[in-house]
């Protein structure tokens, strides 16, 4: 359970609004980790384009879409994340 409320799209500012319709095109939706982020406008302005880098193909990280994926669930077995 988050700590923090996630922002939500009736209560974002329009930067944090225009970031979750980036996520949307980019990502099909707004993750979880990006609403609790959004609290913070400066954080927000630069974890889309992370993500992004990390999680899609051509956009420069030099795994391959196996190996990232298995990193991931590594990481949130390590971290005991409930999903």
């Amino acid at each position: 359970m988050a700590r923090l409320p996630f922002v939500q799209d009736n209560n974002a500012s329009e930067v944090v609004r225009t970031a979750f319709e980036a996520a949307n095109r980019i990502n099909g939706r707004v993750a979880n980790s990006m609403r609790m982020f959004a609290h913070s406008a400066a954080i927000l302005k630069f974890l889309l384009p992370l993500q992004a880098v990390l999680q899609k193909d051509g956009l420069g990280c030099t795994l391959d879409a196996k190996t990232r994926a298995l990193a991931m669930i590594k990481v949130s077995a390590l971290n005991e994340c409930r999903y």
